[in-house]
């Protein structure tokens, strides 16, 4: 048995086992697992599989984490949840579908599905728990309108996208908007899908709500929201990194005593933020052995001209499961469609990419992806982040199979 198909197995049952033992954290699987292969097997020293760490993604998660737990902890985040539930008059069915047209527009404006999620999150599932919206079903619509208008030619995935393609010879001015169409087009039908199959049409009105007087605002409520506002303009208008952004604001609000900062930091996700941690590891270290580019090989060895898209669809879902969709499966997939599609003698190399980008972005809800991450991380503490876990795990899984059928209709199909 070679090295690579060692190292994939050994994810897939760190996955497996983690979808079935809660009281587990698969991140602390994937560290001693990537020790493990890293150090017996593969060759490589411990500061050198450190390295694997995913340095940026934590400072992201942390840092963003810290500034809304900061809002959360004066009592910020529980003004614009009143505010967002009294914004659409009491009519708690509206609220998902809101988040999910919110988190789709600051995708495509051009932060990416990673900073809508991050901005998005923390206020959706809040409001979900105050509002008596099952958290499942406002992660799935918040991080699914992330991905919806992920493509969007100006945001971060679609010029990642952008170069991929233009790198394989497709060079159409008009192919990047037409993949965001599409893209978004099969992403919204899975968000009313999700909408209707957990009832959000069913949720009653909070008419409690409606006749509660809202609270005043004080000077620290108002200072923390410009403090929110800056962030989201940082992000949007000057392109600045989450991570600084969030860490500039948080030292300032910290530094005038804005909230308590000692009570937010140990409040963080820490369990969440090892999870990220250690997977990336592990991801890294596949890279390292060839597992992904062993998963290709064999993606084109099973193919057929009659359900193509609809396998790349299933395996970029399973390989972006555990890893960044537009940092690692897509970087890895697109510049190797043409040699898929040359080796099964047949395919449409557009569809084929639209394939890896909807297969690597489909599944992004799973608590192992940094979207469904992101969520968790929002959820209140009051809530049960166990079942939440084990709940998005399960709904990315099942995404790789809905992603590939729906491939098929579209792509395969009717194309």
């Amino acid at each position: 048995m070679s090295l690579a198909l060692i190292a994939l197995l050994a994810l897939i049952a760190i996955l497996v086992v983690a979808g079935f033992r809660n009281d587990l954290n698969a991140g602390i699987l994937a560290i001693a697992v990537a020790y493990g292969l890293g150090l017996s097997v593969v060759g490589l020293s411990a500061s050198e599989i450190a390295v694997f760490l995913p340095s940026q993604l934590i400072l992201t998660i942390v840092g963003v984490a810290l500034l809304f737990e900061l809002s959360n902890q004066n009592g910020t985040l529980e003004q614009l949840t009143h505010f967002a539930i009294r914004l659409v008059h009491g009519h708690n069915r509206l609220l998902p579908l809101s988040f999910f047209f919110l988190s789709f527009l600051l995708a495509a404006l051009g932060p990416g599905n990673i900073a809508a999620t991050a901005l998005v999150a923390p206020i959706a599932m809040q409001t979900a728990v105050s509002a008596g919206i099952r958290p499942l079903l406002m992660a799935v619509l918040v991080c699914t309108g992330a991905n919806a208008g992920a493509f969007s030619p100006v945001s971060v995935t679609g010029v990642i996208n952008t170069t991929l393609i233009q790198q394989i010879g497709l060079i159409s001015p008009a192919l990047p908007f037409r993949i965001f169409l599409v893209v978004a087009a099969i992403q919204t039908v899975v968000a009313l899908a999700a909408y209707f199959l957990f009832g959000g049409y069913r949720l009653a009105d909070d008419t409690k709500i409606l006749q509660a007087r809202p609270r005043p605002l004080t000077w620290k409520h108002v200072v923390t929201l410009l403090a929110l506002a800056l962030f989201i303009i940082s992000i949007v208008v000057f392109k600045i990194p989450a991570s600084a952004g969030a860490f500039t604001l948080v030292a300032l609000l910290t530094l005038f005593r804005i909230a308590d900062v000692e009570s937010s930091i140990q409040h963080l996700p820490w369990g969440v933020v090892l999870l990220i941690s250690g997977i990336g590891i592990l991801i890294e270290l596949l890279q390292t052995t060839g597992s992904l580019e062993l998963t290709t090989t064999l993606l084109a060895q099973l193919a057929s001209p009659n359900y193509l898209n609809a396998l790349i669809t299933f395996v970029t879902g399973l390989a972006s499961l555990g890893s960044s969709s537009s940092g690692v499966v897509m970087p890895l997939f697109i510049p190797l469609a043409p040699d898929i599609l040359q080796k099964v003698g047949s395919g449409n190399l557009t569809s084929a990419i639209i394939a890896i980008d909807l297969g690597s972005h489909m599944v992004d809800v799973s608590p192992l992806s940094t979207l469904g991450a992101l969520c968790l991380a929002a959820l209140p503490e009051t809530a049960n982040r166990s079942q939440l876990f084990r709940h998005l795990l399960i709904w990315g899984f099942s995404m790789t199979i809905v992603a590939a059928l729906l491939s098929f209709l579209f792509l395969d199909l009717l194309a």
